[in-house]
């Protein structure tokens, strides 16, 4: 009979800290248990612990990685706790599919992060924290509007037709709505998959790479309430702003403008008044049209967070608030969510667990606001000598200055539109586990996630139109609703067993899943008037309705062999048949196999104690891609009318003809793999070398023209990559200072092996606006267009060397690259478009340094990339030589005669000769490379004795988006028209501002 110690009495508050033997790094998350009892607790986030035991009782310390440290209770208080490194080494546990696994047996490239690593980073997205962190994993921030979502792309993954976007999965279930539906505060690890033999087991989906997010749960003996929040102001960095001519600037440009058509073209229209005297604008600054969309904005985020474990029941309940208002006016973004995470073991043999979580998000953001010629950019370029208010406070509805195009006062554009959001999501997680006799363990899950989205758009009169359309315009409004649900059915068993040496883990299982959306539309016109902002109103109103479904049956096996944890073998094995594809292929096999050699276990490396742990990974595998949409294997019917007995009637034709062949695009990879930690793991270092083959990419393949169609959709196409990943991590010093360092590089390289049926080229064909070319035997995307060369400074310049057929003396000059034979002609003209630069970057990198001195504490991420280029396409607007814009303040430097050249970059504003200028060119084109402080923080702990009311307190101070520094004049190196996506990559064309955030926050323990 055991007998336990009454605890009736005398009990006494004991309190300390838990650190690192070696680094005395504080350690959080680490169990602190009286011995012979079910008393325990948690060290918090600054590793500090308070519990109830009697004096003379034994405290006991588990934490994985560790050695157990039993300390026994007596008067001196508080208690300072050294865990040793345990002498195994790599003993943390690695979240891969399907389950956990020891990070010294895992045999696939896979990069994990912890919460602990992304505390106090005051952001609402989880990709914003995870930026610099990962190898191999590329995160753009591409723009800067409330609740947008990053840009993901794992080593380089890129598609014609099926998009980058890697595989999300949310505690076991590859959930549709995202990262955008968790809070950060509410994520325990990440978990990167990013070979195939990792990812494997998601086959026909992991071909862009797997994040696997696990959310927080109680540990035994846990018992915690925290609360933490952060308040900050965000604004919008001078540095890359918009370089525009001021009133005066842009009145002297106006009026020379007419005087060279009054000396060159016959102009006889005389200077406008508004530009015949540049001096009255001297003393005024006029319309910053840039500025005054902008505004300091707040953002904010409240968290509370309980946890309680026990032996048979465990639960987190985690409540967020998220607010954002948007640096640019007249948009935000707010988000609350609550999760409840819950395990229920009522005895070695059974287990019950229920996630579940609600959130709720509306959204207000003008439509158009950004990436093109859209509303930033109109207003941007509109005359800077109007005011957009008048003395009065009233405001104009419309500017039309001589010889610009009419446009609406975008000020009202953007406070007026109503463009209302809400999404209500629910993400559900319910399973059962039996564990049965000699290690077998069956599992069976069902998740559910759902999506209710509605929106809501009214443009009034007063705020209708846009370039070359000035209000007042009928108001317009529109209803929609949007909604899905996807759920999974997941029966898994596994098998663990040892004999002797020799370590078997076997996975069978097989799931089901099926997703449902419907959508609807109503479109209003002809209201009667602006007073009631609803489609109802509307005169005419206009509906549509939209469903889609698909399916998808997997088949998963793996097997896990080591001996003695020294020799590393896995087996992966997923077969998947998917509604998307064609009924000749309707299912696919996607296999892999690896292999790892943990050296340092060998007897020759014994004597080398400097080598904590050597291992050797190898890898190969196949995953897929069936990101095709939904229908695209069958021949689509649109509706037509047609005249019968001279009536027009509706009816139905084929508008393109069906693939039975059509299968998912698949991806063969290897990898080859090497972790080392050295001086009792002060240094680590992780190196990977990849090389992969996406095949099967989906693509328009010509056919004759007699089948009354010119193309079919197939799986024609194929792009190569390979590339290094280096991830270094060194603990610099461990003594009263201490200093951390994690560095991360990738060298990531892609070609084009195959396009089609003839390998003709994709994009870079139109003059402007088609910036990137995918072609054979290149990297995917590049930049295409005409190389600049300067302007035509002479007549004997212009006669002596090549030119176009509207060139003359003081326009643009290009470079005579090739003509029909391929060889230069001694013209300019569309042969003459090239290869003018690569989006695609050299290598990118992360670095984050942690300091701590005491109880105070420092971080600092950086992260960058080297080599890749940017096109501005905004530049065929700012220098736009037409009169109809403002332009650069450079373009007071442009040709107007031979006697008055300029600086030979700008060339004259003749009719009819300055397309040529503005077209796309190697001027447009920047270079990308930049290194920006994403974070920095400062933190306190405050020192706290034992007492009922705090467990620990923390305040920081943070600056997100601190510093960038590149030599790209626009404001943001990670802007992208199309995000990561290949082969649009790397065009900024006036994103929405990234904010610089400074912010101030807590962290409390009770």
């Amino acid at each position: 009979m055991i007998s336990y110690p009454d605890f009736s009495s005398a009990q006494t508050p004991v309190s300390g800290v838990v650190r690192d033997s070696t680094t005395s790094a504080i350690l959080p998350g680490v169990s602190v248990i009286v011995k012979g009892t079910t008393i325990g607790t948690q060290t918090d986030a600054s590793g500090k612990f308070s519990i109830n035991a009697l004096q003379g009782s034994t405290l006991i310390f588990n934490y994985l990685g560790y050695k157990p440290t039993q300390i026994t209770v007596g008067s001196n208080q508080p208690i300072n706790v050294l865990l040793a490194s345990s002498s195994q080494g790599l003993k943390e546990v690695v979240v891969v599919s399907y389950g956990t696994q020891s990070k010294r047996e895992v045999t696939g490239a896979i990069a994990q992060v912890k919460a602990s690593e992304l505390k106090d980073m005051p952001v609402p997205n989880i990709g914003q924290k995870l930026q610099g962190k990962l190898a191999g994993v590329q995160i753009n921030n591409n723009s800067g509007a409330p609740g947008s979502e990053m840009s993901f792309r794992i080593r380089g993954s890129a598609s014609i037709n099926a998009g980058n976007n890697p595989l999300v999965v949310i505690d076991g279930f590859p959930s549709e709505s995202g990262l955008q539906t968790l809070s950060p505060d509410e994520i325990e690890n990440i978990s990167v998959l990013k070979d195939a033999s990792a990812s494997a087991l998601y086959g026909s989906r992991a071909a862009n790479g797997v994040i696997l997010v696990t959310t927080r749960q109680a540990k035994i003996g846990q018992k915690s309430l925290t609360f933490s929040g952060y308040y900050g102001v965000q604004s919008v960095p001078d540095r890359g702003r918009p370089d525009l001519m001021n009133p005066q600037e842009f009145a002297q440009y106006k009026k020379e403008y007419y005087e060279d058509a009054a000396k060159y073209e016959g102009y006889s229209g005389g200077v406008p008044a508004v530009y015949a005297n540049p001096s009255q604008y001297a003393a005024q600054k006029g319309t910053d049209w840039f500025g005054i969309l902008l505004r300091n904005a707040p953002t904010q985020n409240y968290n509370i967070n309980f946890s309680s474990g026990t032996k048979e029941y465990k639960a987190v309940v985690n409540a967020s608030y998220n607010a954002q208002d948007g640096v640019v006016l007249n948009s935000y973004d707010r988000r609350y969510t609550v999760r409840s995470n819950n395990i229920y073991t009522p005895s070695d043999k059974f287990t019950l667990g229920a996630n579940v979580e609600l959130s709720y998000g509306n959204n207000q953001l003008v439509p158009g606001l950004d990436n093109g010629r859209n509303i930033i950019e109109n207003a941007y370029l509109m005359d800077p000598t109007v005011n957009y208010k008048n003395a009065d406070g009233t405001y104009p509805l419309s500017f039309s200055q001589p010889g610009m195009f009419p446009n609406p006062n975008y000020y009202l554009v953007v406070t007026q539109i109503t463009n209302k959001s809400t999404a209500a999501r629910v993400l559900a997680n319910g399973f059962a586990e039996l564990n049965l006799f000699g290690g077998l363990k069956l599992k069976s899950s069902i998740n559910v996630n759902t999506d209710n989205s509605k929106n809501r758009q009214f443009t009034p009169s007063t705020a209708q139109g846009g370039l070359g359309a000035a209000p007042p315009r009928p108001a317009s409004g529109s209803y929609s609703t949007s909604n899905f649900t996807s759920w999974l059915n997941e029966n898994t068993a596994n098998y663990k067993k040892s004999f002797g040496k020799h370590n078997l883990e076997a996975l069978a299982g097989y799931t089901i899943q099926k997703f449902s959306s419907e959508s609807s539309v109503i479109n209003g016109s002809q209201f009667p008037d602006d007073n009631i902002p609803w489609v109802s109103a509307a005169t005419t109103r206009i509906g549509d309705v939209g469903a889609s479904q698909w399916s998808l049956l997997r088949f998963v096996a793996r097997l896990n062999y080591n001996y003695n944890g020294k020799y590393l073998l896995e087996g992966a094995f997923s077969r998947d048949g998917s509604s998307r594809f064609g009924l000749n292929n309707k299912y696919g096999n996607f296999p892999s196999v690896s292999a790892g050699w943990v050296i340092s276990d060998e007897e020759f490396l014994k004597d080398v104690k400097s080598i904590t742990f050597l291992k050797l990974r190898a890898s190969y595998g196949k995953v897929g891609n069936n990101n095709i949409g939904d229908y695209n294997y069958l021949a689509a019917i649109n509706t037509s009318n047609y005249v019968f007995n001279n009536t027009v009637t509706p009816g139905k034709i084929l508008s393109g003809i069906g693939n039975n062949n059509l299968t998912w695009e698949t991806s063969t990879s290897y990898d080859l793999g090497l972790d080392l930690a050295m001086f009792d793991n002060r240094l680590s270092f992780t190196y990977d070398y990849y090389w992969k083959k996406t095949d099967g990419l989906l693509y328009g393949i010509d056919i004759p023209i007699q089948s009354g169609y010119s193309s079919i959709q197939s799986n024609v196409g194929r792009f190569d990559f390979w590339g290094h990943e280096f991830t270094v991590a060194s603990k610099n010093l461990t003594g009263a200072i201490k200093w951390n360092t994690n560095f991360n590089i990738s060298f990531d390289r892609n070609i084009v092996k195959k396009l089609g049926t003839n390998n003709a080229p994709i994009g870079g064909y139109s003059e402007y606006w088609d910036d990137n070319r995918t072609a054979v035997g290149h990297p995917i995307g590049l930049f295409y267009g005409y190389i600049n060369t300067g302007v035509y400074m002479t007549q004997q310049q212009f006669d002596s060397q090549p030119h176009g057929a509207t060139s003359m003396v003081g326009t643009a000059r290009f470079k005579d690259v090739s003509g029909p034979d391929g060889n230069p002609d001694g013209k300019i003209d569309s042969y003459d478009r090239t290869w003018i630069g690569n989006p695609n970057p050299t290598f990118i990198y992360g670095l984050t340094n942690t300091f701590a001195y005491k109880d105070f504490d420092l971080s600092i991420t950086a992260a960058g990339t080297v080599g890749n280029d940017i096109a501005d396409d905004a530049s065929q607007s700012t220098e736009n030589l037409d009169g109809v814009f403002n332009v650069r303040k450079g373009v007071a430097n442009r040709w107007r005669s031979e006697q008055d050249p300029g600086d030979g970059i700008y060339p004259r504003t003749r009719t009819g000769t300055t397309a040529d200028f503005r077209n796309f060119t190697s001027r447009q084109v920047f270079s990308g490379t930049y290194l920006a402080i994403k974070n920095i923080t400062f933190g306190y702990t405050l020192p706290l004795k034992a007492n009922k009311y705090f467990k620990s307190f923390r305040a920081y101070l943070s600056a997100q988006n601190a510093f960038i520094f590149t030599k790209y004049p626009g404001m943001n190196p990670e802007a992208g028209l199309a995000g990561l996506n290949g082969l649009n990559q790397g065009r900024d064309f006036t994103g929405y501002p990234v904010p610089r955030t400074l912010s101030v926050g807590f962290n409390a323990g009770f």
